[in-house]
């Protein structure tokens, strides 16, 4: 799981503001902010390129001119302009910053990662500004993780969200490096907590959802599971209530099944399935609730549909046909679930089949033969009941004495 693109949106916002604040006395850099702020990028470009020409090592303007060939996606000489503003300002007594970290920011977003985190890891933390803080957090978060250094991504957002700890964003960044560390379970409160600063950031309430489900699928304990699954669908609930897409109403359906309650999952999956209806997914979806609901039939007609929609995703298939298998398997007919079984590549399940096929004939077999012994003690017992009845009273207790021991052998042998 990756959140750059929100990232730069983010440091870009506050290191232009930082940025914007600084003024040399020149005409053409007075002319060139004003075009700046009326997002002439062009205009302002030429009248910074002509300060330049007269004073050619001034940071403050190498440093605007970066910031417009960027606004012009042109990162390859915004990244010059950028990295000579953080040269000629390393001979100032108190070097600015903002130059490095918005070059360090660049260098994130022309994907040049490691250069990004050298550049950042330069930077000291503590000597930072409050204001430039926040953003260096999320930049240097951004290009640790890309170079698999996650661990210290954690380190610097786990201090900054401390000092602070209304910023979503950094809860955001923090729940992506607590998920490339593999901690499922210190991403979803990472994320969860994004998700409740800023709501309207359906990206942190679906990675809270993801982390939830990863967290409950490795949990080895069953009210721990159903725990992270039951928040997992709230989650996804409160994302498909305020933005009922296709992504969210799926997102709901399959978090509910993750918390086995089917009937929830169902409702979630026909309105998904109302806004796809040929998408194989949902049907395979609808076919495992109602099989764990216990509606074959209704599993069977599901999965079907699946299949006749997902023809050209092999391993969708497998799943569908294995969960046909097991709905035949359950109705007790067992070819049919071979056959499924062998489609879905499952030899082991499928052999099992013509064992529970060979022990159903047996049983038939053995029903029948009891059925045949219990008409016979019926009858001898009726036979037992004439003779009586004609008063021939010692060939009722031969009867009488036949039958007991027949009943014995009915008792040991069918019951």
């Amino acid at each position: 799981m990756k959140t750059t693109a929100s990232r730069w949106t983010i440091g870009v916002a506050l290191i232009i503001a930082i940025g914007v604040s600084y003024h040399p006395v020149h005409a053409d850099y007075a002319a060139g902010m004003d075009a700046f702020k009326a997002k002439d990028y062009k205009t302002a470009a030429t009248e910074f390129e002509a300060v330049l020409k007269e004073q050619p090592n001034e940071p403050a303007t190498h440093y605007m001119l970066g910031l417009c060939r960027r606004a012009q996606k042109n990162l390859s000489a915004a990244l010059g302009s950028f990295q000579k503003a953080v040269e000629l300002d390393a001979a100032n007594e108190t070097p600015n910053p903002m130059y490095t970290i918005t070059l360090g920011q660049t260098l994130n977003q022309a994907k040049q990662y490691n250069e990004a985190y050298s550049v950042l890891k330069g930077v000291s933390f503590n000597s930072l500004p409050n204001n430039f803080r926040s953003t260096y957090a999320l930049l240097f978060a951004n290009a640790a993780n890309e170079t698999n250094r996650p661990g210290e991504a954690v380190n610097v957002l786990s201090a900054q969200v401390r000092a602070d700890s209304s910023n979503a964003d950094l809860y955001q960044a923090l729940g992506v490096a607590q998920d490339d560390l593999g901690d499922d379970k210190a991403a979803y409160t990472a994320f969860k907590r994004a998700y409740e600063l800023n709501p309207k950031n359906d990206t942190s309430g679906r990675y809270a959802v993801r982390a939830a489900t990863a967290a409950a699928r490795r949990s080895g304990s069953s009210s721990e599971k159903s725990t992270y699954y039951t928040d997992a669908a709230r989650i996804s609930e409160a994302l498909a209530n305020t933005n009922p897409t296709f992504e969210h109403n799926l997102l709901a359906g399959e978090s509910w099944l993750g918390a086995k309650q089917y009937s929830k999952a169902l409702t979630w999956f026909e309105k998904a399935k109302a806004q796809q209806s040929r998408n194989a997914l949902v049907y395979y979806y609808i076919g495992q609730s109602y099989t764990s609901l216990g509606q074959f039939s209704n599993a069977l007609s599901s999965l079907q549909q699946a299949l006749d929609l997902g023809s050209g995703n092999a391993d969708l298939r497998k799943k569908i046909y294995n969960q046909m298998g097991y709905v035949y398997e359950k109705n007790r007919d067992f070819m049919k679930a071979k056959r499924a079984y062998s489609e879905a590549g499952n030899t082991r399940q499928a052999a099992a089949m013509d064992q529970k096929e060979e022990a159903k004939a047996g049983n038939i077999e053995h029903e029948t033969a009891c059925r045949d012994f219990k008409n016979k003690i019926d009858a001898l017992a009726m036979q037992a009941e004439e003779f009586e009845k004609l008063g021939d009273m010692e060939s009722a207790r031969q009867m009488r004495e036949q039958l007991t021991v027949l009943q014995r052998q009915y008792a040991e042998t069918c019951n």
